[in-house]
């Protein structure tokens, strides 16, 4: 019962990375002139973005992404992001999904 009670009241936090996206709680969110900047766990990334920076950016012209990844931020819902390939600069978001698990 002991053991029962603690899984109910410990928090999950998985993280799941994937060729092109990556699953988990926002970790951190910051603004930058071209965009939003989110990081998903412990500075996860999806396999397809190759170069050393654990920042997604959200461009600035996709205010639908932008609104939602907010959203979601605020509250503290995990959320799939979807990322285009990238080897340098910052891994570019094609698609944010809350995620309900």
């Amino acid at each position: 019962s002991l053991v029962l009670s603690s899984f109910l009241f410990t928090t999950y936090c998985y993280t799941e990375i994937g060729p092109g996206h990556v699953v988990g709680e926002i970790t951190n969110i910051t603004s930058i002139e071209s965009g939003i900047l989110v990081r998903i766990g412990e500075n996860e990334t999806p396999e397809n973005c190759t170069s050393s920076l654990v920042w997604m950016e959200i461009a600035q012209q996709k205010t639908a992404m932008t609104s939602l990844i907010l959203t979601t931020w605020a509250l503290g819902r995990s959320v799939v992001i979807y990322t285009a390939p990238s080897s340098s600069g910052y891994c570019q978001v094609t698609q944010v999904d809350p995620n309900e698990s």
